[in-house]
């Protein structure tokens, strides 16, 4: 419709912060400066919080299961 080249580029960090062998090459393919360890504390962080969020919320819940 546009007539717009597009590539894919896979690039995944684990919910740890671990990468694939080939994130570097991956990434190189995209324009700008990327750190590769901020990338990984991101991904580390957001784990932490949803982490926090669903062990907060089960705890709140079995606190009052106990109380009623």
């Amino acid at each position: 419709m546009w007539n717009v080249k597009t590539k894919v580029i896979p690039v995944t960090i684990g919910a740890t912060g671990t990468i694939s062998m080939s994130f570097r090459k991956y990434v190189s393919n995209i324009p700008g400066k990327h750190e590769v360890k901020k990338y990984q504390k991101t991904a580390i962080l957001g784990t932490a919080n949803i982490l926090r969020k669903v062990l907060c919320k089960s705890t709140i819940d079995s606190t009052l299961k106990l109380t009623t």
